[in-house]
């Protein structure tokens, strides 16, 4: 059974294609306006500039405001882009790359990142530089993930490259690469992947899922290269991405219902709900729609081919169907109440043979500094605060206070074995070893002895300047970058051990070292007689969880 209910805009609400929605999760806003051009159907009145807010009533409503005597005014005094990749998330809303156009109808394509602040109403611009597509980029896939760095990151996979043209199949970019965006420092990266990667396509659905595993997966469906007829066929075709593996997954299914423009919404648990989509299968229609278009307003767009393509009905019921994360293909239900998503067995497989983290390894020590930053608590975008992997705010207080309650026992029994040996002493140690400005507190170790989760950075080399992509030119010299740089990430100096005295042998009587993983302090040198005592005293370490990290040195 499907209801849907629809309500009617107020006067002015504009009716906008490859546009998008920005989502303020927080507060239950929708943000829509910042970006589109004139729809295909209806008079062709491009509607005024603008950024308009709609808050859903639960009914099927909700109430619309024009926001532009609150909002940045470059929502009305720059022009409207289009085409490009919209996500948003920790309170912010984001454009990547995408086109505007003039009166005439010519197209100039963008190569920066707009960021707006939903709090503060700022609108910033910054231009793409790092990653090999520089931001000249459309009709590709970009995703907001909060489980990852201090700030949530952006994922950006596929799409086309603009700037040159009319786009054909070899300008298509590879999915061999994904663009990753890190809020806080402002900085891009291109990350390798691994597996079974889609081929090359635009105009997909992207969603993504965070599991009980600690990992992130990302759906990417259908799309297709620009051809209408049987050759889309194959685009029929899901594949998931795994973070922080960076490894393709396709799932098994025979390919009959290629689409595209078209939207992909978690709905919980392992669900994905696809949303309508053009039918890629149909010829263009030669009504000489397009002509008459043309001649109109001066417009490139090819509407002939979209009349025949919505001149079919969509076999799904209603233009609605479930995708199964963890089973890899479609559902013919909805399931109201679902478990928690867990991966699927071929993206668990990857991580019992790879380990967290991508098969050639991370693109930079600052990359993997910002994936070894996991966040999968309940409300990852309330919780801004650096987290060593699995752990939560709670259980970082809980170890700052069983430590606290550990020192007093330890120097309770100082004192208690202090009156009765005088010559008998109780050090204790607290080891703290700072990495790139997080104290990750352990027992001793060196640098390279930490695992990657552990924040730990082995070398000061820098990732290579230019990075690649197979198979892809180089952007055109006629369209240079300007703007941000990467910034400089300072790291600390080499830690260098302390020389060694000559070892001298232990007493044979003295026992092993007891140490309190709580707090990371150690206890040694105790005497016989102490040892008879601490055998039934038992230190209250079970309910401490030990912080790895934290954000400032304590």
């Amino acid at each position: 059974m499907i209801d849907i209910q629809s309500s009617s805009k107020p006067e002015g609400v504009p009716n906008l294609r490859n546009g998008g929605i920005w989502v303020d999760e927080k507060n239950g806003v929708l943000y829509t306006g910042f970006a589109g051009t004139e729809p295909f159907f209806g008079d062709g009145a491009l509607c005024s500039q603008g950024l308009w807010s709609f808050v859903p009533n639960g009914s099927g409503g909700g109430d619309w405001r024009n926001l532009n005597d609150t909002a940045d005014p470059g929502f009305v005094n720059l022009p409207r882009p289009y085409k490009g990749q919209t996500s948003s998330g920790d309170g912010r809303g984001f454009f990547l790359g995408g086109v505007i156009s003039n009166e005439t109808g010519q197209e100039t394509t963008l190569s920066s990142l707009d960021t707006y602040d939903f709090a503060t109403n700022k609108l910033t611009n910054q231009t793409v530089s790092g990653v090999f597509t520089r931001g000249l980029e459309r009709y590709g896939g970009m995703i907001y993930v909060p489980n990852f760095g201090n700030r949530g990151i952006l994922i950006n996979v596929g799409g086309e490259q603009g700037g040159r043209g009319r786009v054909e199949t070899d300008e298509l970019i590879s999915f061999r690469r994904v663009q990753v965006y890190d809020p806080e420092s402002q900085t891009w990266f291109e990350q390798k992947t691994s597996g079974n990667t889609p081929q090359p396509r635009k105009q997909f659905c992207i969603a993504g899922l965070a599991s009980n595993n600690h990992t992130y997966e990302v759906l990417v469906y259908a799309g297709w290269e620009g051809q209408y007829g049987s050759s889309s066929l194959s685009y029929d075709s899901a594949f998931v991405l795994t973070l922080p593996g960076f490894h393709w997954v396709k799932a098994n299914y025979p390919s009959h219902n290629p689409r595209h423009g078209l939207t992909c919404n978690p709905v919980g648990g392992s669900q994905v709900l696809i949303i309508g989509g053009v039918d890629t299968t149909q010829q263009a229609d030669s009504s000489g729609a397009q002509q008459q278009r043309q001649q109109r307003n001066g417009s490139s767009d090819n509407i002939s081919d979209y009349i025949s393509a919505f001149s079919t009905p969509d076999p799904f019921h209603r233009g609605l169907a479930i995708f199964d994360m963890h089973a890899m293909g479609w559902n013919t239900s909805y399931t109201a109440n679902p478990a928690v998503y867990a991966p699927a067995p071929e993206v668990q497989d990857y991580y019992n043979t790879r380990g967290l983290k991508p098969e050639a390894g991370f693109a930079s020590p600052e990359l993997e500094h910002i994936f070894s930053i996991a966040r999968f608590d309940n409300n990852p975008d309330e919780s801004p605060a650096s987290y060593a992997r699995g752990s939560n705010t709670a259980a970082i207080a809980g170890g700052v206070v069983g430590g606290v309650v550990v020192l007093a026992a330890v120097f309770g029994l100082f004192l208690f074995f202090r009156r009765r040996h005088k010559k008998q002493s109780l050090p204790s140690t607290v080891v703290g070893q700072s990495i790139s400005s997080h104290t990750a507190y352990d027992k001793p170790a060196t640098l390279s002895s930490l695992h990657w989760q552990e924040l730990a950075v082995i070398n000061n080399e820098q990732p290579h300047p230019e990075l690649p992509v197979e198979g892809h030119e180089q952007p055109h010299p006629e369209l240079p970058v300007t703007g941000h740089e990467r910034p400089r990430i300072e790291l600390p100096p080499e830690v260098k051990p302390e020389k060694q005295q000559e070892a001298v042998p232990a007493p044979p009587a003295e026992p092993e070292p007891v140490e309190l993983h709580g707090d990371s302090l150690v206890l040694s040198e105790l005497s016989p007689r102490s040892q008879d005592i601490m055998k039934n005293f038992k230190f209250p370490t079970e309910h401490i969880q030990k912080p790895l990290s934290r954000t400032k040195s304590l």
